[in-house]
């Protein structure tokens, strides 16, 4: 039972641990037009990078270079953070359903 919550928690934890494009191009301080980088030479991928420049939170200009709209980013964040607490609540209210309903051990 605990092995099913702790190896997620650690995978999970193993992908936050790694910085994603957009704390890459923050880091960058391009978080304007006129500061605008191009991906490859953060070391982003484009496959990566897609879903932003679509939602919104990261900004393609003409040129090719990238920014981030921190607005937008601080939003991605907190729905990010509401998601995982939801699904920890959840899987930690489901363990303890599942201890619960064996009842008290039989001697």
């Amino acid at each position: 039972m605990l092995g099913a919550v702790v190896g997620p928690a650690m995978m999970l934890a193993l992908a936050f641990s790694q910085p994603g494009p957009v704390r890459t191009l923050l880091k960058a301080e391009a978080d304007c037009p006129e500061r605008a980088r191009r991906a490859a030479s953060l070391g982003i991928r484009e496959v990566v990078l897609e879903p932003l420049v679509r939602s919104g939170v990261v900004v393609r200009e003409k040129d090719g270079c990238v920014w981030v709209v921190r607005e937008l980013a601080k939003r991605r964040q907190r729905r990010i953070a509401l998601r995982l607490a939801l699904a920890t609540f959840v899987l930690m209210a489901l363990a303890w359903a599942a201890v619960s309903i064996g009842g008290p051990p039989r001697g």
